[in-house]
């Protein structure tokens, strides 16, 4: 959904992993992309930001673009956010767009805003 606007990657982009042994109890920040496979008890700001299927983040979320397959539990600024059929969202989705996938367990707030460039510098 979101590929087509990715402009500032090049080669030696990758994103950072937290992976499913992982479990983090704090705030999470980043200038480049997080892929979440893992746990988060507390905020994550990061340009984009994957929650896998089985990752969980009880906390809030900043961040340009967001795909949510996971469980997020918490308040969440983002310019784009999908959310999959495996997603569990519960809280406040601050967002320009959305796209919902059926399927996916969502009890929320929504915010509808304009696109703006949601500050993410870590």
């Amino acid at each position: 959904m979101f590929e087509k606007n990715k402009k500032d990657e090049g080669p030696d982009m990758v994103a950072s992993l937290i992976d499913a042994n992982m479990r983090i109890t704090g705030s999470v920040e980043s200038s480049g992309d997080i892929v979440l496979a893992g746990k988060v008890e507390g905020d994550v700001i990061c340009k984009s930001l994957v929650v896998k299927d089985e990752a969980v983040i009880s906390g809030s979320v900043k961040t340009e673009e967001v795909v949510i397959a996971g469980q997020v539990s918490g308040d969440v600024t983002s310019d784009r956010v999908q959310l999959t059929s495996t997603a569990k969202f519960d809280g406040t989705l601050r967002c320009s767009g959305i796209e919902v996938e059926a399927g996916a367990h969502v009890t929320a707030k929504f915010s509808k805003s304009r696109k703006s460039k949601v500050k993410t510098q870590a």
